[in-house]
């Protein structure tokens, strides 16, 4: 029954190398980022949620750090908690998400939409802003 665990796994998610997806379509849940991530460690590979509806999520307290989330649908998650460091959110949708006590350190930001979002003590370091929310 092992020798079926590894195929059924890597049927879950493509893996190029550097960058891990799940290959599900359409919405995820949260069981299906945390699938992701615990892959990604194992496999020490960077998550990709590029242009991902992650809309209305709970996603707090996850470890995103250096998780591509560009041009993804976060708008309404939550994030409370979670550590993005590194990340790249270029063009991401966080309106009216809750980021109170979010690591965004290093991040990208370039693009991303914060109108409504809660930034209560996010941790903002060296992070590169949007010019406009």
């Amino acid at each position: 029954m092992a020798n079926n665990e590894p195929a059924a796994t890597q049927s879950k998610f493509k893996d190029d190398g550097r960058f891990i997806a799940i290959l599900k379509r359409g919405k995820l849940t949260r069981g299906d980022v945390v699938a992701l991530v615990k892959e990604a460690l194992l496999e020490n590979r960077i998550v990709d949620l590029r242009g991902r509806d992650l809309h209305d999520l709970n996603l707090s307290g996850l470890g995103l750090g250096r998780a591509d989330l560009s041009d993804a649908n976060l708008s309404h998650a939550n994030l409370s908690n979670a550590v993005l460091f590194n990340a790249n959110l270029h063009n991401t949708n966080l309106s009216n998400a809750d980021l109170s006590y979010i690591d965004f350190s290093y991040a990208d930001l370039t693009g991303a939409r914060l109108g409504g979002a809660n930034l209560y003590f996010a941790v903002l370091l060296k992070a590169i802003m949007p010019t406009s929310v």
